[in-house]
């Protein structure tokens, strides 16, 4: 048999920006987004049209932070709800209420069905738990389905029965779990148990970890054991507003941070790959053409990389400060509560702006500095991909050069050579002429005086030797002055 509570209630507090997180208005289907789900949500438990939309003034004033958007004239700051479940073949009066808040930047709107503590001036009775079960059919309390989606908490709260201890805490955590067990579905995996406290003297139990961020809900069981902690719930009903609106965007903000952290984890991960192709081209061999192409290319590359990792910085860096600005302001509320009640123990709301927001900052602080230093990897590999191109570009075209003079002076040579070749022949044809039958060539040293042949081929092969002289050394003066020129 189910145990049993007494006025169990159900509060949904859940919030969306205003618009999109690229600064653009929303589309027309999801600007009412929150509105329309908050209809729907009360036509599947109670089967009647809240019409939420017409008791709206989303302009209200427009100067104002935090604002109910019930139109003026409603002279109230909720629209009420009235209905009927069935259990255990019985109907079961269901009221409620929906408060719809303009904060900041975003919409708020908090959502409380509950089974009235009186009917007809006198109490009414202890309700088996599975009532839970018929004000969240097929879970349609668990929100999704919009990218301007901050989060919600969700807090079931219910008066202990006279047969519970509000001292037994081992059989209170038993009674919350059957009271998720009841709520959810059944084929619904309940969000793992985080830690119990006191809140206005009377126990709270809390769901859900942030290891499991992924799939994170804020799931709260609130038992009242004395009438003052439901008056100061209520009494403080603001400052609980706030402080939910300002926990849900810590915690958005650090699952798009996780978001950005596997992106840029990836980017840091090719750019470390780029830097180790770069061991490829050695440091002590004159690049060729193809690296030099190679390389060139990366200049391409590597600064659209740079550019994508330091957006991807940029990011983090943001959400880094959308948790900082957000958890300041969750203290500022704290604080206003400790003010108001200062002999109160809020130790139970403290330890998520103490330990959970410090946690995040902290945890995102050194993935920042980690990652910076992928930023100055990259730069000093594109440096040094500079300059290596630019000099072995330089040296690689001095090369060239050299062997362009080595070849022009080859063919001056050449050149010289077969003009020096057909200038000794018709040196040799004409001297050819001298020897004649009066004078005919006779072998060396037959005759006192060389023979006029021999004297013309003497004299042409002389002068040949010493123009060819004067010409070679030339050239060597004049390469020994150029390489003298090019020498730092």
């Amino acid at each position: 048999m189910s145990p049993k509570v007494y006025a169990a209630n159900v509060h949904l507090f859940a919030f969306v920006l205003q618009k999109s997180a690229d600064g653009d208005d929303a589309e027309e289907k999801e600007k009412h987004w929150l509105w329309q789900t908050c209809d729907e949500i009360i036509y599947k438990i109670l089967h009647k049209n809240l019409n939420l939309m017409e008791w709206l003034d989303l302009e209200k004033e427009p100067n104002n932070p935090s604002v109910s958007l019930i139109k003026a004239e409603k002279q109230r700051e909720d629209a009420p709800i009235e209905g009927e479940v069935t259990l255990n073949h019985r109907s079961i009066i269901i009221d409620g209420f929906a408060y719809p808040l303009r904060l900041y930047d975003s919409y708020g709107l908090w959502l409380n069905l509950y089974r009235p503590q009186t009917e007809n001036g006198q109490r009414t009775e202890d309700v088996d738990i599975q009532l839970l079960s018929r004000l969240n059919p097929n879970n349609c309390f668990l929100l999704n389905g919009n990218k301007k989606f901050l989060g919600e908490t969700l807090i079931i709260t219910a008066w202990l029965s006279s047969e519970q201890d509000p001292q037994n805490q081992k059989a209170l955590k038993e009674l919350a779990d059957e009271c998720l067990k009841a709520f959810f579905p059944q084929d619904y995996t309940i969000p793992p148990f985080a830690r119990s406290a006191t809140l206005f003297g009377s126990p709270i139990f809390e769901y859900g970890l942030f290891n499991q961020l992924t799939n994170y809900r804020h799931i709260l069981v609130w038992f009242f054991s004395h009438p003052e902690a439901e008056e100061k719930f209520n009494f403080y009903q603001e400052q609980f507003f706030d402080l939910f609106f300002f926990r849900a965007k810590v915690v958005k903000a650090f699952q798009q941070n996780r978001q950005v952290y596997q992106d840029t984890n990836k980017e840091y991960s090719k750019i470390e790959e780029e830097i180790k192709t770069l061991e490829q081209f050695g440091d002590d061999k004159l690049l060729t053409e193809k690296q030099l192409e190679q390389l060139s290319q990366k200049l391409k590359t590597l600064p659209k990389m740079g550019l994508d990792y330091a957006n991807l910085l940029r990011y983090l860096e943001a959400y880094q400060n959308t948790i900082a600005i957000n958890a300041r302001n969750y203290a500022d509320r704290l604080q206003q509560i400790r003010g108001m009640m200062k002999e109160e123990d809020i130790s139970f709301l403290e330890i998520f702006s103490l330990e959970n927001c410090s946690y995040f900052q902290e945890q995102i602080r050194a993935e920042l500095g980690y990652f910076h230093h992928g930023s100055s990897l990259l730069d000093k590999a594109i440096a040094s991909i500079r300059g290596r191109v630019a000099i072995d570009r330089a040296k690689s075209d001095r090369l060239a050069e050299e062997k362009k003079e080595i070849g022009d002076r080859n063919l001056q040579i050449t050149i010289l050579a077969v003009g020096s070749a057909i200038g000794s022949g018709g040196i040799l044809a004409s001297s050819y002429a001298l020897i004649t039958k009066e004078e005919p060539l006779l072998p060396p040293f037959s005759t006192p005086f060389p023979h006029r042949f021999t004297l013309s081929l003497g004299y042409s092969l002389l002068f040949g030797v010493v123009v060819g002289m004067l010409i070679w050394g030339g050239d060597k003066i004049w390469q020994c002055y150029k390489n003298r020129q090019r020498q730092p």
